[in-house]
Parts: C-alpha cells; sequence; structure tokens
C-alpha cells in the first residue's frame, strides 16, 4: 500500500499529445501519482491508453504541458536521458511480455541490470548480486529451478509472464508500468500473479501504474481511475 510521503511519483499539469496534424489523443489537465502508491488505469480499446504509456515511459514526449517523474522534469529531458533514466528507473511489463526466446528465463531477467549500472548498485546496497536477486524472484514468482534455466520460447504463457515481472522488477525500480500483462490468464492464475506483483513491488516501494480493461482488478490497488474521466481530450485514438 502507499506511504504516506508527499512525493509524487508521477505529477502532470496542462499535458496533451496528438499524432501528427490530428486533433489532441490526450489532454489531461492535472494527474498525480504518490510514490509507492499502486494504481489500476482502465479504459476500453482506443481511450489513449497506450498513448499514455508511451508518454510515462519517454517513448513519446507531450507537445504541451508538462510530464514529471519524481520531481524530475522527465518531458524535458532530451531522447539520451529519458532512455537512461527509463533504464534506471522504469520498470515495463509489456503485454506481449518481449523475452529474448533463446535466452534462458534468468537471462531474460537479468537484462535488466545489464542496461543499468544504477539497477546493480541498488542491489549491491543490499549485499547480494543481480543473479542471486533474479533467480530468488524468480523462484518466489513460481518458476522451478530448472524453469528458470530453459530458453523463455519453451515456456508458458503463465511462467513468460513471470519472467517479464522478475525482469521489470530487478533493481528495484521506482516506477512498474504493467500494459494488461495478465489478459492471457485465467481469474485463478491471474489473480495470484497480481498478489505477488504488488507484494514484491512493496518491498521497495515502487510506484505501480497497472493498466486494464477489468475493473474486477480494482480492489487489489490503492486507487482505480479511468482514464475516460482523466483525459479530455474527448478523441479516440
Amino acid at each position: 500500500m502507499s506511504n504516506t510521503s508527499a512525493t509524487n511519483a508521477v505529477n502532470i499539469e496542462e499535458l496533451s499529445f496528438s499524432w501528427a496534424a490530428q486533433k489532441p489523443i490526450l489532454y489531461i489537465p492535472a494527474w498525480q501519482v504518490k510514490q509507492g502508491e499502486t494504481v489500476l488505469l482502465r479504459g476500453p480499446s482506443g481511450s489513449g491508453k497506450s498513448t499514455l504509456l508511451s508518454l510515462l515511459a519517454g517513448i513519446n514526449t507531450p507537445q504541451t504541458g508538462r510530464l514529471d517523474l519524481f520531481e524530475t522534469s522527465f518531458s524535458s529531458l532530451s531522447g539520451r536521458q529519458r532512455d537512461r533514466y527509463r533504464a534506471d528507473n522504469i520498470g515495463y511489463i509489456f503485454q506481449q511480455f518481449n523475452l529474448l526466446p533463446y535466452l534462458s528465463a534468468l537471462d531474460n531477467a537479468l537484462l535488466a541490470c545489464q542496461f543499468s549500472k544504477m539497477r546493480q548498485q541498488r542491489l549491491a546496497k543490499q549485499n547480494i548480486s543481480a543473479q542471486t536477486s533474479a533467480n530468488q524472484m524468480l523462484l518466489r514468482l513460481g518458476l522451478s529451478s530448472e524453469q528458470i534455466q530453459q530458453p523463455a520460447h519453451t515456456l508458458s504463457v503463465g511462467q513468460q509472464q513471470r519472467v517479464a515481472a522478475a525482469r521489470a522488477l530487478l533493481g528495484a525500480p521506482k516506477l512498474l508500468i504493467a500494459d494488461e500483462p495478465t489478459s492471457a490468464l485465467d481469474a485463478e492464475h491471474r489473480d495470484t500473479f497480481i498478489q505477488l506483483l504488488l507484494e514484491l513491488s512493496a518491498q521497495n516501494d515502487t510506484t505501480v501504474i497497472f493498466v486494464t480493461h477489468d475493473a474486477a482488478l480494482s480492489p487489489y490497488f490503492d486507487k482505480h481511475v479511468e482514464l475516460n474521466e482523466l483525459n479530455q481530450a474527448g478523441v479516440q485514438s
């Protein structure tokens, strides 16, 4: 659950974004997410979820307004600076997982630290290596010792999902973005996964923005936000 800190993990003011000469897809007058909060962000297809996530991850930048992450003016950074910030501070679980199929589960998880010295340093402060941390996390998420060494393409959808979660959380990122990662799971496996994901996030006070179309998941989260209410553009993406 969220802490009592007043620090904002996400601060958006008068943000707008459009593709080419189109009308704005997103116009968000104001939105704040507190550090350590867990937020379920829900919206139907075409509501702008993917566009908002691309802004939060620094893949795109708003045309107007501001987007701050943890008091860093994220939207004003250069492309290279956003790439570095993302590698160090943002874990991302993609809907399709985006694993490298012929790398083992363990090596896929370790990629997060290979691209970020800061994540390695956070683990070093906890007196644990990236490999040990990744192995422990994968075991905690339900993979066997044998499965951890298997190529990712030989694992089930649910197992691949857990590898993607371990990769995103390795090295204690400040922000975790999860893009409908449970869409291929049945209700029982979905609920177990979400509980573990939030528990692992809470250990490092990681802020979670979990995107889904399923409102039934809202009891697991501190806040439930409807994108159609947040977004005032009135134009579908």
